[in-house]
């Protein structure tokens, strides 16, 4: 996706950049319903933002936010206008003479720190149309931020599936749910979900409506009979319901002589399979299942290697120099001064200046420090330029933590 206000937002004549929040999203307003959402910067599509997600407002370089919008005048007043005046006063005094002495002086703002974006309690959604992920507040409906395609953004939590079986095939059935766990989905047997107690008839609709897909395993002992016939007319019941969202999957097994089970007539207006082997059946329920399982990535056992998630997790670890920024000012009153000067920077707390060095590398770090404090709110900007900040209750608790480690 190329963000109108991405990592480096392009105004025509100059690059300008924002940092992000810690997952790589950047803030973003709809200029009709002032709602704000965030985008995923270098994923997706390569087209820019057209749409807004909550409202559907189409439009294109309109999504600054109000504090991007005045970050980007004052540093094109400082880059393009100021040189200009510089210049043209320049112009001014060469032609003075003795009569007559013209100078131009003016008073413009210097540029302050770009606003960082901080990590808020959102919901991450992504538009397969797309491959576009967001985050934005809660809605029952959304708008592709690309294409301006629709979505239904009510998450269902039928996400089980449902083994459908004879009793004589039970150990069978339970090879299936081992794999089916270990690949990342909830499959749902009977012994295992329903506690004791339960109204068999009540706890297989409960089963099926918590589910996504129900596979019934057709073997030669298979009947359309009893609660058999009361879960095929649960799946159907079910199919009619959720459309798509529900998958009715039948899989015909043979025994060892070759005989092969029955296909109920209610079940003959639906595609079933007759798999040569269980991996085979396998592939195939997972093939026909509405939904996926997890993405593939490296055990956090493994010694060195790195995981591959999309999205960084809150709960990343803070660098050295934010920690020593947070324990430092939590252990004083809680504020923190960031002070920019000719020739360098300082960051001030509990009577202490923590940056130990004036060269260009260590002063980055302990500003990404700050940086990384203010996303996670561990700090808030009392000041809003970028100069005096205060530990909020989150940063104590952090900052506590820390001590105890």
């Amino acid at each position: 996706m190329l963000g109108d206000a991405g990592r480096s937002a392009s105004t025509g004549y100059m690059e300008i950049s924002f940092a992000t929040d810690s997952n790589g999203f950047l803030s973003q307003e709809c200029p009709s319903c002032n709602q704000y959402f965030k985008t995923l910067l270098g994923h997706g599509s390569s087209e820019p933002v057209s749409f807004c997600p909550y409202c559907g407002y189409e439009g294109r370089q309109c999504w600054f936010t109000p504090e991007q919008l005045e970050h980007i005048r004052s540093v094109a007043t400082s880059r393009i206008v100021a040189p200009l005046l510089k210049d043209f006063g320049s112009r001014l005094k060469r032609s003075s003479n003795s009569f007559i002495k013209i100078d131009v002086k003016s008073n413009l703002p210097v540029p302050g720190i770009a606003p960082v974006d901080i990590d808020e309690e959102m919901e991450i959604r992504r538009f397969p149309c797309c491959d576009e992920t967001v985050k934005m507040s809660r809605v029952d409906s959304a708008f592709c931020i690309i294409c301006g395609a629709q979505y239904s953004m009510v998450e269902s939590e039928a996400k089980k599936v449902f083994l459908s079986h004879k009793g004589v095939d039970k150990e069978k059935v339970k090879d299936f749910h081992r794999s089916l766990e270990l690949l990342g989905y909830q499959p749902w047997l009977d012994e295992d979900a329903m506690p004791a107690g339960t109204t068999l008839e009540r706890g297989l609709l409960r089963g099926m409506q918590d589910s996504c897909g129900v596979v019934f395993f057709v073997t030669p002992a298979f009947k359309d009979e009893g609660y058999l016939e009361t879960e095929v007319n649960y799946a159907i019941a079910e199919k009619r319901k959720k459309g798509d969202k529900f998958a009715i999957i039948t899989l015909q097994f043979s025994n060892q002589l070759g005989d092969r089970g029955g296909i109920p007539e209610l079940l003959r207006t639906y595609v079933w399979k007759s798999p040569a082997s269980d991996l085979e059946a396998l592939r195939e329920i997972i093939r026909a299942l509405p939904i996926e399982s997890k993405l593939v990535d490296w055990r956090e056992e493994i010694p060195g290697v790195v995981t591959s998630s999309l999205l960084r997790p809150k709960s990343a670890e803070l660098s050295d120099e934010a920690k020593a920024i947070l324990v430092e000012s939590a252990a004083g009153d809680g504020h923190i001064l960031h002070v920019r000067y000719m020739g360098g920077e300082e960051i001030q707390t509990n009577g202490k200046s923590l940056i130990p060095s004036r060269d260009a590398r260590t002063t980055a770090l302990w500003v990404g420090g700050l940086e990384d404090l203010r996303r996670r709110r561990y700090i808030l900007d009392r000041g809003h330029k970028g100069e005096v900040f205060e530990v909020t209750r989150e940063g104590y608790e952090a900052a506590d933590a820390l001590k105890v480690r």
